[in-house]
This record gives structure tokens, C-alpha cells and sequence, in this order.
């Protein structure tokens, strides 16, 4: 069996080294809410999505030209917390 190695997709002397090292945690996490957004609409909208993050969890998603992207803005804490309890 292939053994897929792990790509570092970030520079060593990044900034923001630690926002891209759990960028693809954040994106695993989007997948599951995702899948609960989907359970409640029959069809995905970036911007109906991102309320619904809002309202549920806290989080602003950054959305540039309908897609979004890795950056994010916790605009409620307690939500964020249970965003983290419950997926990460």
C-alpha cells in the first residue's frame, strides 16, 4: 500500500506559522458542520452557511468572491467553545 507523505503547505518563518499549521484542523471541523448545516437544507450557499456558523458557533468566516477561505473571526466566545468541544 502507497503511503501518502505529509505536505508542509506553509514557510518555516511565516508569521502566522501557527494559524497555518491548524488550518486543516479548521477545514476537518468545517466538514462536520457542514454536514449538520446540510441535514437542516436541501442546498449549500456559502452565505446562508456563514450565518449559520454565526448563530451556532460563533465564528465569521472569511468568504472572498463566494468562497471560503481559511481565515476566520470568533465574534462569540462561549459559542467558539462549544465550536471546539464538539469538533476539534
Amino acid at each position: 500500500m502507497n503511503v501518502i507523505p505529509k505536505i508542509q503547505d506553509y514557510d518555516d518563518d511565516d508569521p502566522n506559522i501557527e494559524q497555518r499549521k491548524k488550518r486543516w484542523d479548521y477545514w476537518a471541523a468545517l466538514k462536520l458542520v457542514r454536514k449538520e448545516y446540510m441535514g437542516q437544507n436541501k442546498e449549500f450557499d456559502a452565505y446562508d452557511f456563514e450565518d449559520y456558523i454565526i448563530g451556532q458557533y460563533g465564528i465569521r468566516m472569511s468568504i472572498v468572491n463566494g468562497n471560503i477561505t481559511d481565515g476566520y473571526e470568533i465574534v462569540d466566545e462561549k459559542k467558539y467553545l462549544i465550536f471546539l468541544l464538539k469538533f476539534q
